[in-house]
């Protein structure tokens, strides 16, 4: 999705998040002196904090601080190209580097900037480096950055195949002078790490090959000297880049690169260019610092660390014996509870927080809607009966979480399958020997039943008609059209279409229906038209480049509303067990994404889908023309705007010009007839790339014309001659919707005669001849729409996306087109 798109997105599903009090906080404590927090009137027992050793409070860091601040005053604002406060030299020279085993350290004020001043050292023209997906946001900016700059390769692998990885590289190592492979040492939001067997592969394999690496997560808690869970299990070669944070079990702040090669660091400081030229560290930071790096050096250290492994084994054992959904279990102090829906996350932390625990809950975008989950983090300076209160108030709560959401165990752990490399994945523990609690219970008097059929032919044509035949163009005749079109055996992968029809009942009476089709959609579907346009420039070469089949509520050959849903107080319900119906057909079908289209902004529909891991994406707005019809002049005179008047009454004055036909299924036309006006279709289609979808084959014309449910609308010149323009519209009781069109403008660019608007003002008089009471003009072209009085109406998609790294992908080149078409400006 667009940037703006995404933005809205993220305030939507935030926004039901902060008004149930999980996001944007503020502590009210006078102050702290241990894990627990004043939230909202409330004492909270908070596992939110990655200051994974609890050395925050330790007085000395406080004092040396304190006493820095004294001697240096609250900043030293120079530029560090040129002067440094004297604290610095004995963190970079002597104690970072004894922690670390090496000759020096450079210290910048974050890990994001160490990131920002390091590539540059790094990546050149003739270099290449491929990211794990998952890598750090920071990192991730920093070599999109960089890469945009020097013209190095940047290749994006999947976190859940990284096995990958190894053919990746191994084929640029080929082409390029050095490749990086950059990684987490451990990574934030699972709390996992790559095998150091499998880091030992990727510079087994040429020469040429480095490891970039973050291990902010694994700072102090692991490792001699709280040097890192990296380094505890993996040797700083001459081809390892390290970076890692102090802003976490350090407990003070800044970020840290670490490498053998001091030559290295002084290139990172030459043309690293936030180094120089921004803000240093403030010196009761520098202060903080030294006094940690002397706890880590001191026989201090190794008590805490026990400590927290203890108290990371007990978490490990109560998760196995109470049967806590872990993503993994392993030694870091990261546990993430997979839960999946996002209501199911925020009802199991309202729950924990009544019962007196903060935690934090992970959802859109930091991971996919659908893949929520609690995060939390273990520190020495919790108690072992406070580890244990949380993990058996979760347990507790666990079943009753989940029933409330109407998930079971298993389908929280099927969305969770190959979030991990299989590597990894083959490593998590065996499901424990528990007594369960059955998951589903016998259905309560009142409950909802879903039937679902794979053919039009299998429903009651009459019911489903009385139902949605109304709406958009999923009548009855319609969607037999689309099936005689749309199939299995078609020459083109983007037509073969596989359907789905649902109907929700609560007894005999239908409270919610839908169709859902599975296709192959452009992932660019929704992003802007020059997106779109430099995608279609790679597809000359690859047309289904960026492609994903995907389940969509309606069809790719509709627009506007698909969905029955009766009102009243069980609509939500009615809701909820049609967007499962359409997750089931995700899942039956082996795609991870699940498009329901076309839906009105209603705050109330669009709280109850974000609860279920679906993400709200804005469409652009719809044009409908409402009706009262008398005649033309009538019309005309009741349009509020006298330009509006103007320009309609002279377009009026040119139909004379025009010769109009209407076709239906009655109407005898020929196959060149058609494939002229398919050509036309197909010229209007390419210009049309805010809405970038698959173009429709030829044969819908014909198949939409005998379905008796489509007429079509043509225009030809006075005296005759081939149509100029036509659309493609359908009646349905006092709604009219015109879907496609073609237009030829060949003839009539030099002149006045617009055939396009032309055709709007026939569709306008044919639908108000008819008796209709609105009529529908579609997506896209405002300008001329409103001119004709038509209204624009938002709508959404709501999507739930399973698998992230399809958009991540995406992305990837929106990025790195943005920054090429900046260069060359």
């Amino acid at each position: 999705m667009d940037a703006s798109s995404f933005r809205e997105a993220i305030f939507q599903v935030h926004s039901h998040g902060r008004d149930r009090g999980h996001y944007f906080l503020a502590a009210e404590d006078p102050r702290f002196d241990d894990r627990h927090v004043s939230v909202a009137g409330k004492r909270l027992l908070s596992f939110g904090s990655c200051s994974y050793l609890g050395l925050e409070f330790d007085p000395r860091l406080v004092e040396g601080g304190v006493e820095a601040y004294r001697r240096y005053g609250t900043q030293t604002s120079f530029s560090r190209g040129y002067l440094s406060c004297p604290l610095y030299p004995e963190l970079e020279e002597d104690l970072l580097p004894r922690i670390f085993g090496v000759p020096r350290v450079l210290l910048l004020p974050s890990t994001s900037i160490a990131h920002h001043v390091v590539m540059p050292a790094l990546l050149a023209e003739n270099d290449a480096i491929v990211c794990d997906h998952q890598v750090h946001r920071s990192v991730d900016d920093a070599i999109t950055l960089q890469c945009a700059r020097s013209g190095a390769a940047k290749v994006v692998v999947k976190h859940g195949e990284l096995e990958r990885a190894l053919d990746v590289v191994g084929r640029l190592a080929r082409a390029h002078h050095h490749v990086w492979f950059a990684c987490d040492g451990v990574y934030s939001m699972y709390g996992d790490f790559l095998p150091a067997g499998f880091l030992h592969d990727l510079l087994a394999v040429a020469p040429n090959v480095r490891l970039f690496v973050d291990d902010a997560h694994g700072m102090s808690w692991a490792g001699a000297h709280g040097r890192g869970h990296l380094l505890s299990r993996f040797p700083l070669g001459d081809r390892v880049v390290l970076v890692t944070s102090l802003a976490k079990a350090f407990a003070t702040g800044g970020g840290v690169v670490v490498v053998q090669d001091r030559r290295l660091l002084e290139t990172a400081r030459l043309v690293g260019g936030p180094f120089s030229f921004s803000g240093p560290l403030r010196p009761g930071d520098l202060g903080a610092s030294i006094a940690s790096a002397r706890i880590h050096l001191s026989p201090e250290l190794a008590p805490l660390q026990a400590t927290l492994r203890d108290r990371v084994a007990q978490a490990n054992a109560l998760c196995r014996t109470l049967a806590i959904p872990l993503v993994i279990a392993n030694e870091a102090p990261i546990f993430f509870i997979a839960l999946g829906r996002v209501e199911a996350v925020f009802l199991m932390a309202e729950r924990l927080r009544d019962q007196g625990f903060h935690v934090n809950v992970s959802g859109f975008p930091a991971v996919p809607a659908s893949r929520g989950g609690l995060r939390i983090a273990i520190n020495a300076i919790h108690s072992a009966a406070q580890v244990d209160a949380l993990f058996h108030a979760i347990a507790e709560h666990l079943p009753s979480v989940l029933a409330a959401v109407g998930v079971t165990r298993d389908e929280v752990a099927e969305q969770f399958e190959g979030v991990l490399p299989s590597f990894l994945r083959a490593a998590r523990p065996p499901a424990p020997a528990v007594q369960q609690l059955p998951e589903r219970h016998p259905a309560p008097a009142g409950a909802l039943a879903v039937e679902t059929h794979a053919s039009i032919d299998q429903l009651d044509a009459k019911l489903w008609d009385a139902l949605v035949g109304d709406l958009s163009y999923i009548d009855a005749r319609s969607m037999r059209a689309a099936e005689r079109v749309f199939h299995g055996e078609h020459a083109r992968r983007e037509h073969r279409w596989s359907f789905r029809y649902v109907l929700v009942r609560r007894g005999a009476e239908v409270v919610a229906a839908a169709p859902f089709t599975t296709v192959l959609m452009k992932d660019d579907t929704f992003m802007s038209a020059a997106v779109s346009a430099a995608l279609e420039r790679e597809r000359v070469a690859d047309p289904y480049l960026f492609t994903s089949r995907a389940v969509v509520m309606g069809n790719m050959a509709s627009e506007g509303e698909h969905m029955f849903l009766a009102p009243g107080p069980g609509r939500a319900a009615a809701l909820i067990a049609l967007a499962e119906a359409g997750v089931a057909e995700m899942k039956a079908q082996h795609c991870s994404t699940l498009v329901l289209r076309d839906l009105a902004d209603d705050p109330e529909l669009v709280r109850v889908l974000t609860g279920q891991g679906f993400v709200p994406v804005p469409l652009i707005e719809r044009y409908l023309v409402p009706l009262d019809w008398r005649d033309e002049a009538a019309f005309i005179a009741a349009l509020p705007g006298h330009g509006q008047r103007r320009h309609v009454r002279a377009i009026h004055e040119q139909s004379p010009l025009f010769e109009v036909e209407v076709w239906d299924s009655r109407s005898a036309a020929s196959d060149d007839e058609l494939g002229r006006m398919y050509a036309l279709y197909r010229r209007m289609a390419a210009k049309n790339l805010r809405i970038n979808i698959f173009p429709l084959p030829p044969e819908l014309l014909r198949a939409q014309l005998e379905s008796g449910s489509w007429e079509f609308v043509l225009l030809r010149p006075r005296g005759g001659g081939p149509p100029v323009a036509w659309a493609a519209a359908r009646p349905a009781g006092r709604e009219y919707r015109a879907l496609y069109c073609g237009v030829d403008y060949d003839d009539f660019r030099a002149g006045k005669i617009n055939p396009y608007r032309q055709l709007l003002w026939q569709l306008v008089r044919r639908a108000g001849r008819l008796g209709c009471e609105r009529l529908h003009l579609g997506m896209g072209a405002g300008q001329e729409k409103t001119r004709f009085g038509a209204t624009a109406s938002p709508a959404l998609a709501l999507v739930r996306a399973d698998d992230a790294y399809a958009a991540t992908r995406l992305q990837e080149f929106v990025t790195q087109t943005a920054l090429r078409s900046a260069g060359r400006s």
